[in-house]
């Protein structure tokens, strides 16, 4: 019967503490943040279901110009488990024709996904917390301090994945807790296999913590410790290596992913210290009155349960003040506030001991209410809270010392209340008020998500395209918009990319994003050999910038808003050459001339010739509300520089390729346009930061091009001009015109084409990007791929005719799989090991 009220307890505390987000959703709201939330989360969840009920288990071409399902989103989803138990329940209810398993429902599932895990969040942290003689109110109330804290429902609202990090910690301590008691790994190799499949990132903040846990528990003993130190650090290792083995499937892929992502080093100093009004208002840690008196009373330092959280918390308190340490946390890149779940856990540990231990004493009492009272003084006058919330807050913390002074058993209802109360004003008050206000239905079928006006212009896309053929377009700010609007595009948002697409799109090609951003690409810089390369013969944009359409577009279709153009020609998607250009060779090459050298044959690394280099033209230039300087322009006004008057025949046509290289002696943000197209760039403080300067940008052709940038004062030098007339593209496109077709079977992590009369040192050279797990046959034998112009594929071919066969499989498959399946063996053998110690005589 216990169980049963304690299931019923977790269940509906969690329905209270999801009550503001219940009333919001009722209304037409969501939980998802404005900006990872809908670009990330949901899209990433709507994908990975279509994707997966398509059969495309382990690669689609859909993501992105194309990517690896587990080492790009295995960060996300991917291997997640509540995400696959979320899955099985909506599979079952499509196919009974209960659900439409839209974005919409994606949307609508995360309120119910997160009370579900709250609950369970609960149930977990009480067992766990039982472990150590706690009786059940009390380490129920612990738990509800640890689960219905700020910091769940910030990474549920904001980075929903985030959440399930709460799962783990109960389970590892429980599993820590029967190795040290009882000698027995079992539950523990299971927990850290699961946990290492289910999200990589989040298993090595869990393992930091496990370290730290142990440390501390070397040191503070229970009398029910039976397995001695060295034994357990035998069992700790050796159950280690057998969690590793049995995950390698997934984990291994996965954290190969995260290594071969890029991304660049912080360019500014981190600090060390960073204040945080951890007892009022903070957004990360909230720390309770009752943990705060407790480790102000002395007696409770008596047990060495106490003195285990409580030590734990305060380390954990004090390193949440450093971003040093959330660097640490963040694999040492920058800081990033996610692991302080960690210190909610233990503080709720610390006062779910205290309560259980609670025995008055008069003088330490007075003692640790008096430090109390003075420390929400301090922090409420000094902190810069607000008159509501300090009073609110403070009340609540009067409400403890009292009930703890004079009626203890009250004192777990107060605390309880007193985290529902905080959760939900959190609720309304920041993540509401201050951040998804208009995360809702209208927003979501509005021009700045999803339109109806939009998606009329992609069916008519997805009606002319070809199967392989690409669309240009995104909604601003919005790099996933082609997993929201479900076309193939040009575009992506995550923070495990393939790293060969980023430094094409930053340094080998220079494609400007529209904005400058790590973690995405996105559009082709309107450069028209790139849309014929990369097979996306369709571009669309608002109607206002439809001026800056890629050279040999025509309009194909529009609405009252927006535009969709078309290429006139197209390159095969597999093209065939024999011309090889080495890449070490254009290590100083124009990007102009580089893009001409990938039309006019294939840039490899062991490539034979030189590229003839593209046209640079003679330009003189005038200052605009500015003052030029050498390579130091001033702009005085609010948007000025200079106009830049290229040396061009009267009767030229193509496009002008404008670098240079650019930075805000200022340091702050700053817009640059050129002529009719407008990009951004970040403030050099800013930690999204790509910290490159050098830009190349197309326009069209015209007699004077003006470049403009906001009032301050900037660092402009190198700047070259060089005109690109499309020769090379028209001969390209009669040559390949001659030869017949290359039909192409994509499906998933299998690609077919077949060459039929290939010359001798030919190359068929694919726009799919180079990544490892790629694996090719050429007439029934392996053959290499190679990384060709700068981030795809290439393949060379025989003589003759040519039967290709591309498969893609997880990097490392072979290995990896043998590996789980040598931890599946070991695991069993423990198993056996521990029943034949148990049941010697069986």
């Amino acid at each position: 019967m216990k169980k049963v009220i304690l299931v019923v307890a977790a269940f509906l505390v969690s329905i209270v503490a999801h009550a503001f987000f219940i009333y919001y959703q009722s209304q037409g709201g969501y939980i998802a943040g404005p900006n990872d939330g809908l670009s990330q989360m949901v899209p990433f969840k709507h994908f990975l279901y279509e994707t997966f009920h398509n059969g495309n288990l382990v690669y689609a071409e859909n993501f992105g110009f194309g990517g690896g399902v587990i080492t790009q989103l295995a960060y996300y989803y991917a291997t997640s488990v509540v995400f696959w138990g979320t899955v099985a329940v909506v599979s079952l209810f499509d196919v009974l024709g209960l659900v439409t398993p839209d974005l919409e429902l994606w949307l609508r599932l995360s309120l119910v996904v997160s009370v579900f895990r709250l609950a369970i969040v609960l149930l977990l942290a009480t067992y766990a917390y039982r472990l150590f003689h706690v009786k059940m109110p009390h380490a129920f109330t612990g738990a509800v301090l640890y689960g219905v804290s700020v910091m769940y429902i910030r990474h549920v609202t904001f980075w929903e994945f985030f959440a399930d990090a709460f799962l783990w910690v109960p389970l590892l301590v429980i599993g820590l807790e029967r190795i040290i008691r009882l000698g027995r790994a079992d539950f523990f190799i299971v927990v850290s296999a699961i946990m290492l499949i289910n999200n990589f990132y989040f298993a090595y903040i869990n393992l930091v913590f496990v370290l730290v846990y142990v440390l501390f528990r070397q040191f503070i003993r229970f009398p029910e410790d039976r397995t001695r130190r060295r034994q357990q650090w035998l069992l700790y290792s050796g159950s280690g290596v057998i969690a590793l083995l049995l995950s390698a499937f997934a984990f291994v892929p996965a954290t190969y992913g995260f290594l071969q992502n890029e991304r660049p080093s912080l360019a500014h100093d981190i600090p060390w210290f960073r204040p945080d009004n951890v007892l009022y208002d903070s957004t990360i840690l909230i720390i309770p009155a009752a943990f705060l008196l407790f480790a102000l009373y002395r007696p409770l330092y008596r047990h060495s349960a106490f003195r285990l959280f409580a030590a734990m918390s305060l380390l954990f308190v004090v390193l949440h003040f450093s971003p040093h340490v959330g660097s640490f946390f963040n694999g040492f890149s920058a800081p990033q506030f996610r692991w302080e779940y960690l210190a909610s856990f233990t503080i709720g540990g610390a006062v779910a001991v205290g309560l259980s231990h609670w025995r008055f004493e008069t003088r330490s009492f007075l003692v640790a209410a008096a430090g109390t009272i003075v420390f929400y003084l301090g922090f409420g006058l000094f902190g810069n809270v607000s008159s509501s919330v300090a009073l609110v807050v403070f009340g609540l913390m009067i409400a403890t010392v009292v009930s703890l002074w004079w009626k203890p058993v009250v004192a777990p209802y107060i605390l309880i209340a007193s985290c529902l109360i905080v959760f939900n004003g959190y609720t309304k008050l920041i993540l509401h008020d201050k951040s998804i206000v208009n995360t809702n239905e209208t927003f979501v079928n509005s021009s700045s998500y999803d339109s109806a006006e939009q998606r009329e212009l992609i069916d008519i896309v997805k009606d002319e395209a070809g199967p392989l053929e690409r669309l240009d377009w995104m909604v601003h700010l919005r790099n996933n918009t082609p997993i929201v609007q479900s076309f193939l595009g040009t575009s992506l948002y995550s923070s495990i990319l393939n790293g060969n697409l980023l430094t094409f799109y930053w340094r080998d090609l220079e494609i400007d994003m529209l904005r400058e951003s790590v973690s995405r690409y996105g559009t082709l810089g309107n450069r028209a050999n790139l849309h014929h390369l990369l097979s996306s013969p369709y571009w669309m944009r608002n109607q206002n910038v439809s001026s800056e359409a890629p050279y040999g577009f025509s309009l194909l279709a529009e609405t009252e808003r927006y535009a969709v153009y078309e290429s006139g020609t197209r390159l095969p998607f597999v093209r065939t050459t024999t011309s090889t250009y080495r890449q070490a060779e254009l290590e100083d090459a124009s990007m102009l001339t580089r893009e001409q050298a990938m039309l006019s044959g294939v840039i490899l690394e062991d490539g034979s010739e030189t590229p003839s280099p593209a046209r640079s033209i003679d330009f003189t230039t005038e200052d605009v509300d500015a003052v030029s300087d050498g390579e130091t322009v001033r702009v005085s006004g609010d948007e000025g520089g200079i106009d830049l008057i290229p040396d061009i025949p009267e009767t030229a046509t193509g496009d002008l390729y404008v670098s240079f290289n650019i930075r805000k002696l200022e340091g702050d943000g700053f817009f640059i346009k050129l002529g009719g197209y407008r990009t951004t760039r970040k403030p050099e403080a800013s930690i999204y930061r790509t910290d490159l300067t050098s830009m190349t940008l197309r326009t069209p052709l015209s007699e004077r091009v003006p470049l403009r940038l906001p009032e301050g004062t900037y660092a402009l030098e190198d700047v070259t001009v060089e005109w690109e007339d499309y020769a090379t593209l028209e001969s390209v496109l009669d040559e390949t015109s001659t030869r017949p077709d290359i039909p192409v079977t994509w499906d998933g992590p299998d690609l077919d084409f077949t060459v039929e009369a290939a010359s001798t040192e030919t190359y068929a050279v694919l726009p799919v990007p180079f990544e490892r797990g790629w694996s090719a046959k050429v007439n029934g034998e392996r053959r290499d791929i190679l990384q060709a112009n700068y981030a795809f594929s290439a393949i060379a071919l025989d003589e003759g005719r040519n039967e290709v066969e591309l498969t893609y499989r997880p990097p490392f498959f072979t290995v990896t799989t043998a590996m789980t399946l040598l931890g599946l063996a070991l695991f069993a053998g423990y198993l056996l090991y521990l029943r034949r110690k148990e049941h010697p005589f069986t």
